[in-house]
């Protein structure tokens, strides 16, 4: 079923995000788009995914799933800095339209999915780290697939397969830092950030990689289009850290460890 997304049901939807953006705790997020430099509102997403028409029931369901997620990384990753969402919203919406009769069952279950990664990935766990962008941009999904092409090329950054995935290796992680023996994962001695990456991830080294990376269109995930292109055919990874060592930001820190400022 389809209504105009000026009817009150579908407003009702909107309605909903208008409301979460209210409740915002904190700043709000920067976007890696080229043409602006915060991240849109949930309300601004839901308008453009909705502009053609949508499932009321559907489209409540999403914006309870995308008020959620927010907040679940608001929560876990309180030093975020980068957060489009427009590509993980219009993933979910797309994953539930092929789901048919059962799309609110579907949004549901995979809008908690994506908010229980948060939790488990963020300040909440003994992983501890520091920003949603390596999932939200699509560093972690570019370099999973990139191991085997063949089996995993049609997956996309926010499928439910690859949100199995990262459920996995999270899981994975807790066990390795609990050993105690990983020189990349240690356990962290007080509350800092975990860093693993070899160069720095403090806001001002991760604004400015990021925003050269983009400009370069070295970003897997353009997360800030709700249709926005996801491809793994480069070593991003790699790219990064060259780009990351030519802006004089790589620390060889061997432990995985951020520094304490701005804690």
């Amino acid at each position: 079923m389809s209504v105009p997304a000026s009817s009150p049901s579908c407003a009702g939807a909107l309605q909903r995000l208008a409301d979460a953006d209210a409740r915002r705790s904190g700043a709000r997020w920067l976007s890696l788009s080229p043409e602006r430099s915060h991240a849109h509102t949930l309300e601004a997403i839901g308008r453009e995914l909705w502009s053609g028409g949508a499932d009321p029931r559907a489209a409540e369901a999403l914006a309870d799933g995308l008020a959620t997620i927010e907040a679940a990384m608001r929560r876990s990753f309180p030093r975020n800095v980068f957060g489009d969402l427009d590509l993980l919203a219009g993933s979910l919406w797309r994953g539930a339209l092929a789901a048919g009769e059962g799309a609110v069952a579907h949004l549901r279950a995979q809008c908690m999915r994506v908010a229980a990664l948060q939790e488990l990935f963020g300040e909440a766990t003994a992983i501890r780290f520091r920003y949603v962008h390596d999932f939200v941009y699509g560093f972690d999904w570019a370099k999973w697939v990139a191991r085997d092409p063949a089996n995993r090329a049609h997956v996309g950054p926010f499928s439910p397969e690859f949100l199995a995935t990262m459920e996995h290796r999270g899981h994975e992680l807790l066990v390795l830092i609990d050993g105690g023996h990983d020189p990349k994962y240690p356990p962290l001695p007080d509350e800092r950030p975990r860093n693993p990456f070899g160069f720095s991830r403090e806001p001002d080294a991760e604004i400015a990689l990021h925003r050269q990376l983009a400009h370069r269109r070295l970003i897997p995930v353009e997360a800030w289009c709700v249709r926005g292109r996801a491809r793994w055919d480069l070593p991003f990874a790699q790219l990064r850290r060259e780009h990351a060592a030519r802006l004089g930001l790589a620390d060889g820190d061997p432990a995985g460890l951020a520094p304490l400022r701005g804690v």
